[in-house]
């Protein structure tokens, strides 16, 4: 039984290895925190989540169109053009007979151009404005844009959790990859243990005449053999532990590592039924549905320019030469407009059919998909299932085999060449379990993915590392 020191006492350890200088080894990550890790930093969210922020906008902005607007403006000018001088008069309210040329009137100078109205000189206008336009009905575009806009956002929101469900699925398939390669690295080391076992035990046999050089050879080279898989392994868990750490954004000064495996759950339902909450359930396919709605709306926005606008406006302004002493004016009133011929409007709604009928057509290409998608991979998690418990029943079977072989191997009735075949198959073997365990978990997370069920809470994991003999957990 190993060695567990008191709680005070481990304490007592740690302050003498902070003192030393000693490094501490870091705290094991497990699946939850890695993908808490990933949700908050990973770029793939943090678009996900900038594409569901701009439909939002979209959304506001689409209801800010059926709103009234209200417009400030001020302007200044000077003008020597007789019309303008005239209008500006008037809107002051300054306008008198002599502007008409009243002192130049006689009846015997009816045909004399009066100097005031045609020569005014120059003249300037300070004016204030407020303006208001008020929508009341344009053929439906304003309401169907808003309809539109939250098709769309709900198509962005579906798509931001159709990306934590395949960022998940990713911190999945990495971690376990983790687990995986440090579960054969000590399939690795069992293989060069025994290896190493083999070689001391050839040597006292050479040297006791039981044995032939060659023999001794060979069983140096299978230790050879092991040493290389070690090294593989090794760096198999290197790459394993990178691509985790892209993904969580773990610093690189840091050192990683992992908890226990994880291993999702398998749903008990039949294949329809899990077809049936696929088609349901899945955030890609609802994300296309509300495509789907959007580019509807998109056809009644397009038909909205065959039908009559009306809205209506009013405006308040102040005119006078000087900002302190301008005189107040109205406006109120209301349009009507029609676009009775039009050809470009005919080209805009037949584009917007043809995008709806695209999307429609995406979206039974997806479903087809998606159906045959979770056909295939329901059948490959139970057979992965099955798979495991095939690979763990051949280990054991497989080491019971060996412990025979090789005691007879250490009495000189087995040869070197049974001997190291057998190890071999059994490395084979426990390499497969390996992997086999692999496969059944990410088979079971596609699983998942597919029928819109991948989360945290359907992830649970296991209560012990599996071990290199294969061990049923």
């Amino acid at each position: 039984m190993p060695f567990r020191p008191h709680k005070k006492t481990r304490s007592i350890l740690i302050v003498l290895l902070m003192g030393t200088g000693a490094s501490l080894p870091a705290a094991a990550l497990d699946f939850n925190q890695c993908v808490d890790l990933a949700l908050r930093q990973n770029p793939e969210m943090l678009v996900a989540h900038a594409r569901q922020a701009e439909a939002q906008g979209a959304v506001s902005e689409a209801r800010g169109h059926l709103l009234p607007k209200l417009a400030a403006s001020f302007s200044a000018s000077q003008s020597n053009n007789a019309l303008t001088v005239f209008g500006m008069k008037l809107s002051q309210r300054q306008a008198t007979f002599n502007d008409f040329g009243a002192g130049q009137f006689s009846p015997n100078a009816l045909g004399v151009a009066p100097t005031g109205l045609d020569q005014p000189g120059g003249y300037h206008n300070f004016g204030t404005k407020l303006q208001m336009e008020i929508p009341i009905w344009n053929g439906g575009e304003i309401r169907g844009r808003i309809d539109q806009a939250r098709a769309m956002l709900e198509a962005a929101r579906s798509g931001n959790t159709m990306a934590r469900q395949k960022l998940v699925y990713a911190v999945l398939k990495a971690y376990d990859g983790v687990v995986a390669a440090d579960t054969a690295i000590e399939v690795a080391d069992k293989a060069k243990r025994a290896a190493a076992s083999y070689v001391k035990t050839s040597r006292s046999l050479l040297a006791r005449g039981v044995l032939i050089k060659s023999d001794l050879l060979s069983a140096e080279v299978y230790l050879e053999k092991a040493e290389l898989a070690i090294e593989s392994a090794r760096n198999a868990r290197a790459n394993a532990l990178d691509n985790l750490a892209t993904l969580i954004g773990w610093p690189e000064e840091k050192t990683l590592t992992v908890d226990g495996p994880v291993r999702p759950i398998l749903p008990a339902a039949p294949l329809s039924s899990l077809q049936s909450d696929a088609m349901a359930q899945n955030a890609g396919i609802v994300a296309l549905r509300h495509q789907v709605k959007a580019a509807q709306e998109g056809i009644g926005i397009a038909r909205a320019a065959y039908l009559p606008h009306i809205n209506a406006m009013a405006n308040q302004e102040w005119n006078g030469r000087t900002l302190g002493n301008a005189a107040p004016s109205y406006t109120v009133g209301g349009e009507v407009t029609w676009n009775v011929l039009d050809f470009a409007r005919g080209g805009s709604l037949d584009r917007a059919r043809a995008k709806h009928e695209q999307t429609l057509a995406a979206l039974q290409e997806a479903q087809d998909k998606l159906r045959l998608e979770v056909a295939q991979v329901w059948r490959s998690a139970r057979e992965a299932a099955l798979r495991v418990r095939m690979r763990e029943l051949a280990v054991r079977q497989m080491e019971e085999a060996q412990h025979m072989v090789r005691l007879r191997y250490e009495n000189g009735i087995e040869t070197v060449t049974g001997l190291l075949r057998g190890q071999a198959e059994l490395d084979q073997t426990r390499a497969e379990l390996v992997s086999a365990r692999y496969a059944e978990a990410t088979d079971r997370g596609a699983l998942l993915l597919a029928i819109g069920k991948l989360n945290p809470q359907e992830i649970v994991g296991v209560s012990s590392v599996p071990t290199a003999e294969g061990v049923s957990q």
